[in-house]
């Protein structure tokens, strides 16, 4: 489910930090015993050398490229003085260790590359040399989106990483009423149920059955079937059911390969079923199946609309899809994938919409719409550039060589396809992404670990270097996704890789935006099994922004079907093992999972990551409940655990919620271990609670062991809180953070009250020139949304005593 709710200072933590059960996740896992770094512990940050103290103010990005990062920054010299004596710029660089999970990045290996103090030049040396003795020794923790925030200032794209891809439109389904797309992986593929006197269409992730006697289908959904004359519908409910079919469900349900469409992952469900009344036609979901790609848009009832303030856009309101209409011409626009398409109706035919042709009315979609999340998809925007920085950035580790192993099981013998436009060779008949660089050379891919063996059945070791040729594999070709997993650097213990999201399936088009999938359609494999490949549409798929969270992704759930999320991804990375949903409007999503945690402690050590425990953030799924109240429009959201009267806005106890009411347009939270009022924002008793109100602008928060009056921002018995204004950009202090280092050595500060200033030397004196004072502006506001950003998450992640856990292998 993509939540709609853009501007949640906290909603990421509020959805996402109770640990929820899993049926594939039933051990205790060991914690790692390597927690020496905690977190990002503030910025400037000082350290005394002999006589000499230093202050360091946050690293400003020069380069950062897969595990190296250069930057520089401003730095106080104190030379045993309560005040500093002068200023200067230290040039670095270090080998990092990202962590989305926790975003957070350690710096490890810096080395002093530059020293200038335009005060004091003849002292230079001696600082160089003062700090290069503590950085060799030194590792440092730093907030991810503190870097992310800084890249946005000085951003320019790569151009190297831009692949073209398709934009075809997908088969598009509309409905007004609870639905389910059901995709089949081209044309049914029928095989025998053993035992049984059935076959099951086995290239499709649900159950669908045939009766050979019969020839009738039959669709397994909740605690029911279905019946149908055809594949592909249309379906009735039946209460006949043989004894076989309960062989075949009892078969499905263990396979754990199987969605039952009870509402669970898998059919090894720990939530309880939903039920469908038999008596009831209307009360069972629109069945749609497709035979390709295909997204299924949805709204509860006819479709509800309203004006986005300062725009020609009218937006739906009674659905979670991203569905516009431009009044000027009366075009609709549909947002899927990262795609934008347009058509005279909802079933109309629909067309690509390519870039520049856009209306400019989605560029001025307020940040704090409920619908800012598509501002990540319109080119041009800053939001769409956070999304290009966010989507560059890998997720890390440090892998012992002779602990991770890979077997490669093939359906029968390895058959082999020629990639287009290259000299390579893929296995078609695996589920593992094997590729064929000559007779004696293969290359294969397994939880972000590269492998290499001298024939398809190894044995196969952990690869140190991957062939450049590799990296050509186009976006035509099934494999696309492995171009985005590197080997950095090795020795003969261990090797330092990393994925982008681009493992996930994300891809920077042309179009100057992050768009989810090649567009192509690969044709699956189907022998004894089906391995499907991957797929651009029918996932739900949509990208999330947020002022205080960034961007991100997430796949997406089933509207108003019983909380029911299908469908999910079953290639790549993910395999058949769920999906990691937390954070769905903040903080990643999808993005920020971790596939490394999957080698567990064993393979994945070493880590000088500050959280440290290979099993968080693994790929997982919990529970997430959602509805609309069609009385007053509405919508909210909670995690297990919560009681929330949707009603009267109350939220208690043990869990977390969300609401939106169209209405007035505020957007409330509140989380676990509250008392709090979601419509008025008031939170008490060791709470923490969010409000945004879009009259004002104002975002106001509280936290644990504090009572806030949301109306008049009041906080008392010993609360923190912030209070930030989303239209004017301020509100979030960086105090003396508030130094920045120019290329050319220069030191600034911004000062509320007098502007931008220089270090002379001699004092801080006013910047004149326009275009310096931009600069210090700029960077000012960028230091802010990191400084906001990091404390949003830290302080979300440390409510609830732990980091963001999940789980689910790889079957």
């Amino acid at each position: 489910m993509k939540l709609i709710f853009a501007l949640l200072i906290t909603v990421a933590a509020t959805l996402s930090l109770v640990t929820w059960p899993n049926a594939a996740v039933a051990q205790t896992r060991p914690e790692s015993s390597s927690r020496a770094n905690t977190g990002d512990t503030g910025w400037p940050r000082k350290f005394t050398i002999d006589d000499t103290s230093f202050a360091f103010c946050q690293p400003q990005v020069e380069e950062w490229v897969g595990n190296r990062l250069s930057a520089r920054a401003a730095i106080s010299v104190f030379d045993d003085k309560a005040k500093p004596s002068s200023y200067g710029v230290v040039w670095f660089t270090a080998r990092t260790e990202i962590d989305r999970v926790d975003r957070l990045v350690t710096l490890s290996q810096m080395k002093i590359t530059k020293l200038s103090v335009p005060s004091a030049p003849d002292k230079s040396a001696q600082y160089q040399s003062l700090l290069q003795g503590k950085a060799a020794t030194k590792v440092e923790v730093i907030g991810l989106d503190r870097l992310l925030a800084d890249m946005a200032v000085n951003f320019t794209q790569d151009k190297s990483s831009v692949r073209e891809v398709k934009n075809d439109p997908p088969k598009i389904f509309f409905s007004t009423r609870n639905a389910i797309l059901i995709l089949i992986d081209g044309s049914p593929v029928l095989r025998p149920v053993e035992n049984t006197n059935l076959e099951r269409i086995i290239n499709t992730r649900v159950l669908i059955l045939r009766d050979l006697s019969s020839k009738k289908f039959y669709l397994r959904l909740a605690d029911g079937w279905l019946e149908s004359e055809a594949a592909t519908g249309p379906w009735h409910m039946t209460d006949q059911v043989s004894s076989d079919m309960k062989i075949a469900l009892k078969a499905a349900a263990a396979s754990e390969q199987v969605d039952l469409l009870n509402g669970s992952a898998n059919g090894s469900s720990t939530r309880k079923q939903t039920s469908i009344d038999a008596a009831n036609q209307e009360s069972i979901p629109e069945i749609y199946v497709s035979t390709g790609p295909a997204e299924l848009l949805q709204t509860l009832g006819e479709p509800q609309v309203a004006l986005i303030e300062g725009t020609q856009l009218l937006f739906v309101t009674n659905t979670e899809n991203d569905i516009f209409v431009y009044t000027a011409t009366q075009d609709h626009y549909i947002l899927i994938a990262g795609r934008w398409f347009s058509s005279s109706s909802m079933k109309g035919q629909w067309n690509h919409v390519p870039q520049g042709k856009l209306p400019l009315d989605f560029t001025r979609i307020p940040t704090t719409h409920p619908k800012a999340n598509v501002l990540a998809s319109v080119p041009g925007t800053p939001q769409a550039k956070e999304a290009l920085i966010a989507n560059s950035i890998p997720q890390t580790a440090t892998i012992t060589r002779s602990a991770a192993t890979l077997k490669v099981n093939y359906d029968g013998s390895p058959q082999f396809k020629r990639i287009d436009g290259t000299s390579l060779q893929y296995a078609v008949n695996t589920m593992t992404p094997v590729v064929g660089v000559d007779s004696n050379s293969y290359y294969a891919v397994q939880n972000g670990v590269w492998f290499v063996a001298k024939s398809p059945n190894g044995p196969w070791s952990v690869a140190a270097s991957v062939p450049a040729v590799v990296y050509s594999i186009p976006p035509s070709s099934p494999l696309h996704y492995i171009t985005y997993v590197r080997i950095y650097e090795s020795t003969p213990e261990v090797v330092y890789v990393g994925y982008t999201p681009g493992y996930y399936g994300t891809v920077v088009s042309t179009g100057g935006v992050v768009v989810y999938g090649t567009g192509w359609y690969y044709p699956p494999y189907v022998g004894t099994y089906w391995y499907g490949a991957p797929y651009t549409y029918g996932c739900g798929v949509a990208f999330t922004w947020g002022v205080a969270s960034g961007w991100g992704f997430s796949y997406g759930y089933g509207y108003a079907w019983s909380n029911y999320y299908y469908p999910a991804p079953w290639w790549g990375p993910v395999g058949n093992a769920t999906i990691g949903y937390y954070g769905v409007n903040g903080w990643g999503g999808v993005a920020s999972t971790n596939i490394y945690g999957q080698w567990g402690n064993v393979a994945y050590s070493g880590t000088k990551a500050a959280w440290a425990n290979p099993y968080t953030g693994n790929v997982g799924r919990g529970g997430v409940y959602t509805g609309t109240n069609s009385v007053t429009g509405t919508r909210y959201a909670a995690r297990a655990g919560t009681n929330t009267n949707v009603f009267t806005g109350t939220t208690m106890t043990g869990g977390g919620a969300v609401v939106y009411d169209p209405n007035t347009g505020r957007i409330s939270a509140g989380q676990a271990r509250t008392v709090s009022n979601a419509y008025t924002g008031n939170s008490a008793a060791g709470t923490r609670g969010v409000n945004y109100d879009p009259q004002t602008g104002v975002v106001s928060g509280g936290s644990v062991g504090g009572v806030r009056n949301a109306s008049t921002g009041q906080i008392t018995a010993g609360g923190s809180a912030f209070t930030y204004n989303s239209r004017t950009d301020t509100g979030v202090a960086v105090a003396n953070n508030n130094v920045y280092a120019a290329k050319d050595g220069n030191v600034y500060r911004y000062n509320p009250s007098s502007g931008a200033q220089q270090n002379t030397g001699s004092g801080w004196q006013s910047v004149e020139g326009p275009a310096e004072r931009s600069w210090v502006q700029n960077q000012q506001q960028a230091r802010s949304v990191g400084e906001r950003r990091t404390r949003d998450f830290s302080s979300a992640r440390g409510n609830l005593g732990g980091g963001f856990r999940g789980g689910g292998r790889r079957r």
